[in-house]
């Protein structure tokens, strides 16, 4: 089964299992009774709580294949979303009356049943796939510059054996390949750069096994970012294109413009708050402003709420460590709600930065980067954004590795984008805010 049909499969389970806790809550409410009329009386409404739940389940990524797998982290996130999809469905059903019925008992007995049914079809599914549909993969490495590459796939993939691979071995060249391993035994082949040119044996090759992956593209298909040690120029070529997704971009610029100019009048009242708190803590300025590196390397001032002490920058820019001295308390909290963000919303309406996009670099840092990280600038034919992939995906960077990571997300994203994904990106930075996940 391919890993594109995984997600679906799991959402197809959860359909079922929300028809299923439908009628076993029906017929606890009416047992015995359970007629036509009842059906038709409570589905419409409970149809529009099927969605409630898939939606939600969907901001929480439960539809990612590794949330199947019964872990702490996830029952927990599971816990919050389920809190979330009762709250909205509860809202519906007492905000707005319009349906005729109110069940208070028998919608916290559906979602109940439900809760239970999920997570039985969860490790039902993780159970089933991680033993049987399982693909035979081999790694041909051919230079030590895809070594780190490799392990993070191999970590991926012995982290979430229901992603559907099981590691035979790994060859430093399709030659010695074939000399120990009985190709039949194997699935897919995942090859690194140049090693398919090192064989005379290709028609073997593709005969024998199923699926030949370049290890660029399992790497980006598993783990959602682009391995920059192992991509050239000519891959940019193929891949990259700044300026020819015409209406995307014009899709994109008018909902950067009406959600930034939504949020700033729905908020206003609530950052006036702020602006009082920040001025009385230390009587410094409210807001604080540092130059960035935006689209096609133009320099702007980024706006953000002053969350660290007056003197904070006076020996030059500095990453932000965990626990920072230099953070006010009232810091502490907008920055943990992400409040100190939200003035960006003013660069977005100049159109020097995006609602969604990579995370703007200052020029100091910008430089340094640079230097350490192949192809960096290439994150500048786009506008920054207020949030990103790499945000929702990893951490805030404190340091060269970690930038270069985050990076690799941003090259994802730049490859990627479209309307839905700055949608789903833009729902899971909210969720994120208030899980502090």
């Amino acid at each position: 089964m391919k890993k594109g049909a995984r997600p679906v499969l799991l959402l197809l389970g959860d359909i079922l299992m929300l028809i299923a806790a439908f009628f076993i809550m029906l017929e606890l409410a009416f047992p015995g009774t359970v007629s036509r009329e009842i059906i038709s009386s409570h589905l419409p409404p409970f149809v529009i709580i099927f969605g409630i739940w898939l939606f939600v389940f969907f901001l929480f990524n439960l539809y990612e294949t590794q949330s199947a797998k019964p872990t702490i982290p996830h029952l927990r996130k599971i816990g919050i979303a389920s809190i979330v999809a009762l709250t909205a469905s509860t809202i519906l059903f007492y905000v707005v009356p319009a349906f005729g019925i109110t069940p208070k008992t028998n919608l916290v007995v559906f979602s109940a049943i439900f809760i239970l049914l999920f997570l039985a079809w969860r490790r039902f599914f993780y159970s089933i796939f991680s033993i049987y549909f399982r693909k035979n993969v081999v790694f041909v490495i051919n230079s030590n510059k895809d070594s780190a590459c490799v392990e993070e796939v191999m970590n991926y993939i012995e982290t979430y054996p229901q992603s559907g691979f099981s590691i035979l071995g790994t060859y430093s060249s399709l030659t010695e390949f074939l000399k120990e391993k009985n190709a039949t035994q194997v699935d897919t082949l995942i090859v690194s750069r140049n090693a398919l040119k090192e064989t005379e044996d290709m028609g073997l090759i593709y005969n024998t096994i199923e699926n030949i992956l370049d290890l660029t593209y399992a790497y980006e298909n598993m783990l959602g970012k682009i391995p920059i040690d192992s991509i050239d120029e000519t891959w940019f070529l193929h891949n990259i294109r700044g300026t020819s997704k015409n209406f995307y971009n014009i899709i994109a610029l008018l909902v950067n413009i009406v959600v930034a100019l939504i949020v700033l009048i729905v908020t206003s009242p609530f950052l006036l708050i702020v602006a009082l708190l920040i001025k009385l803590e230390d009587k410094g300025p409210i807001f604080y402003s540092q130059y960035r590196v935006g689209k096609e390397n133009k320099t702007f001032k980024l706006y953000k709420f002053r969350s660290m002490t007056m003197d904070a920058d006076k020996s030059g820019a500095e990453w932000t460590e965990k626990n920072d001295p230099r953070i006010t308390k009232v810091g502490k909290v907008i920055r943990r709600l992400h409040i100190d963000e939200v003035p960006q919303l003013w660069n977005i309406l100049r159109r020097e930065m995006a609602l969604v996009g990579p995370r703007p670099e200052i020029p100091s840092f910008e430089e340094k980067l640079r230097k350490e990280i192949p192809h960096y600038g290439l994150r500048h034919i786009i506008a920054p954004g207020f949030t990103g992939w790499a945000q929702i995906k990893f951490r805030n960077a404190r340091g060269i590795v970690e930038s270069k990571e985050k990076f690799e997300y941003d090259l994802y994203y730049i490859k990627n984008r479209n309307v839905f994904m700055d949608l789903g990106i833009l729902f899971r930075t909210v969720i994120i805010i208030f899980t502090h996940d």
